[in-house]
C-alpha cells in the first residue's frame, strides 16, 4: 500500500489511497475554512459583506455574493441576479475594485436593478462590448470576432470549446499514469446538444447554460459566461462522467501564428513548440501547464486560464485543454461521478505579459474571500511592478516578530520594482529558502529589488 501514495496526485494510485485522500483533503480544508473564519473576525453588522483581497496586486474582477432578499449593493455599481449551475441565487457586481492583500466592506440597501444590459442575443448571434460571437447548432462558437481589433479567432478546425471525446487504452502498465500518442488521431467530435438557454442577462455578464451528453454514459453541464468589462469567456462546468477508457478534451483552434506555446509552472513559465517536427517535439504531444497556457504573436495572443485541469495539448494553433481521464487501473472506479472545473479563454491585445495574461490566472484561481459584517484592513505591501507577484506570506519559523514574503518574476524579463509596507517595518533582510539571512537591508516603510528573470526572492519582515 505505501509504494502507490507518491501517486494521488496524478490519479494513479489504488482505491484506498483515494478514499483516504478524500477524506483527509476535505478534513484539511474544513480546519482551513475555519481558521480564516477565525481570523478574519469581522464586525458583525446586518446587511454588510466584507470582500478579503489575498493576492498582491489590486483586482477589479467580477465578485459573487449572497445578497438578503431584495436587496442589491450600495455605491452604485453594476450589478444583476444570476443562478450558478448549483442552483445558487447570486449577486453579479462588476467595478468593485479591492486593493491588494487588503479588505473592505459594503453595504446592502433595499432596490431593485434597473441597469441596461450591453448585450445583444438574436438568432444564435451574441454582440457583447469585445466580441461578435456566433454559435452553431450545438452552441459551440463557430465565428469570435474581437471588435477591438476586428479579428476573427476562429481558427481553422472545430468550433471553439468544442468538446471531443477519444478511446484512451494505454499500453503501458497503469491507465492514468499513461497517455500513448495515437490517442490524438482517436478524438472525436461526438457531444450531443440537450438543452440550452439564456440564464442571465444584465449589466455585468451574459450566461447562456448548455448540458451536452458526451457518451452514452456521461454528461456535462456548462455555463458560458461572457463579461461587459472584460475579454474573459469563461466556461463553469459540472461533468458527470461514468465512462472507463475515456478520454475528454474541450477544442480551440485559433487565428494565432506562433511556433511556441507557453505554459506556466511553478515561479515561472516553459516554451515549448508548437511544431511536430522533431522526434522531441512529436513526443510533446500532451504537456503540462499550471494556471494558463498562452500562444501570443508581438501584438496580439490568447490563453486558456484553468482552475484545475492541468494537462494540455498546443500544436499549430490550436489549444485542447484535458477535462478527464477515465482510466480505471489501479483504482477500478475510473474517477467516476461529478466533478467540477473552470476554464477561460482569454483574448489579449498585445503580447504575453502580466496583465493580459497572469494576472487574470491568478484572480480565476484565487477568489476572494467574502465574509458577512464589517472588516476593514489597509494594504499588507504593496509592489509596484506588476509582473512581481507575492506568492506566499508566512510567519517567520523560529520569530513570533517577522514574516516572508516570497516573491518572483513572472515574465521572464529582468525588473526593478519598489515594495511598501503599510504597518511600521524595524527590520528588513533578504534570505534563502532555509530562511537564513543572506543580506541585511536598509530598515525603511520602501525598499527597491531587482529581480532577474524568473528570480525568486525571500524577504523578511521585522515587525
Amino acid at each position: 500500500l505505501p509504494r502507490w501514495f507518491h501517486d494521488i496526485l496524478p490519479g494513479t494510485c489504488i482505491t484506498q489511497a483515494n478514499e483516504q485522500s478524500v477524506r483527509e483533503t476535505t478534513e484539511v480544508i474544513r480546519q482551513a475554512r475555519a481558521l480564516t473564519e477565525e481570523i478574519l473576525q469581522p464586525v458583525r453588522k446586518e446587511r454588510t459583506v466584507s470582500i478579503e483581497n489575498t493576492l498582491s496586486f489590486d483586482r477589479d474582477d467580477v465578485i459573487y455574493l449572497d445578497a438578503p432578499e431584495g436587496c442589491i449593493l450600495a455605491g452604485g455599481y453594476k450589478q444583476q441576479p444570476a443562478t450558478d449551475l448549483k442552483g445558487n441565487k447570486k449577486l453579479v457586481v462588476g467595478g468593485v475594485t479591492i486593493p491588494a492583500f487588503s479588505a473592505k466592506a459594503f453595504d446592502f440597501e433595499p432596490g431593485t436593478i434597473s441597469g441596461v444590459s450591453p448585450f445583444r442575443y438574436e438568432a444564435d448571434k451574441l454582440e457583447t462590448p469585445f466580441f461578435t460571437a456566433v454559435f452553431d447548432n450545438r452552441g459551440f462558437i463557430s465565428s469570435l470576432i474581437d471588435k477591438r481589433v476586428r479579428r476573427e479567432l476562429k481558427g481553422d478546425g472545430y468550433a471553439l470549446n468544442t468538446f471531443l471525446i477519444a478511446e484512451d487504452v494505454p499500453g503501458g502498465d497503469y491507465d492514468n499514469w499513461d497517455i500513448d500518442a495515437d490517442c490524438e488521431c482517436k478524438f472525436k467530435d461526438t457531444a450531443k446538444l440537450v438543452s440550452r438557454s439564456v440564464i442571465s442577462d444584465g449589466e455585468v455578464e451574459f450566461r447562456i447554460r448548455s448540458e451536452y451528453k458526451l457518451t452514452e454514459k456521461s454528461t456535462l453541464r456548462q455555463d458560458m459566461i461572457f463579461y461587459s468589462e472584460s475579454p474573459e469567456i469563461r466556461f463553469d462546468a459540472i461533468i458527470d462522467w461514468q465512462d472507463t477508457h475515456r478520454f475528454l478534451k474541450t477544442a480551440f483552434d485559433t487565428t494565432i501564428h506562433t511556433d511556441f506555446a507557453r505554459h506556466e509552472i511553478q515561479f515561472g513559465y516553459i516554451e515549448r513548440s508548437t511544431n511536430r517536427n522533431t522526434a522531441v517535439e512529436k513526443a510533446k504531444f500532451e504537456v503540462s501547464n499550471y494556471k494558463y497556457t498562452d500562444i501570443s504573436e508581438t501584438r496580439y495572443g490568447v490563453a486558456i486560464l484553468n482552475d484545475c485541469k492541468y494537462g494540455i495539448t498546443a500544436k499549430d494553433s490550436g489549444l485542447r485543454l484535458s477535462l478527464h481521464k477515465g482510466g480505471n487501473r489501479p483504482d477500478y472506479r475510473g474517477d467516476k461521478g461529478e466533478h467540477e472545473c473552470c476554464y477561460s479563454f482569454y483574448p489579449h491585445e498585445g503580447g504575453f505579459g502580466a496583465a493580459g495574461v497572469i494576472r487574470p490566472a491568478y484572480m480565476l484561481n484565487y477568489k476572494p474571500l467574502i465574509c458577512e459584517g464589517s472588516l476593514h484592513e489597509d494594504s499588507l505591501v504593496r509592489v509596484s511592478a506588476d509582473n512581481i507577484i507575492v506568492e506566499a506570506v508566512k510567519p517567520l519559523e523560529d520569530s513570533e516578530n517577522a514574516y516572508l514574503l516570497r516573491l518572483y518574476e513572472t515574465e521572464g524579463t529582468q525588473t526593478n520594482t519598489k515594495i511598501s509596507f503599510t504597518d511600521p517595518v524595524k527590520g528588513l533582510a533578504l534570505t534563502n529558502m532555509l530562511e537564513e539571512v543572506t543580506q541585511e537591508l536598509m530598515t525603511a516603510q520602501e525598499t527597491e529589488l531587482t529581480f532577474h528573470a524568473f528570480e525568486i526572492k525571500t524577504l523578511k519582515v521585522s515587525y
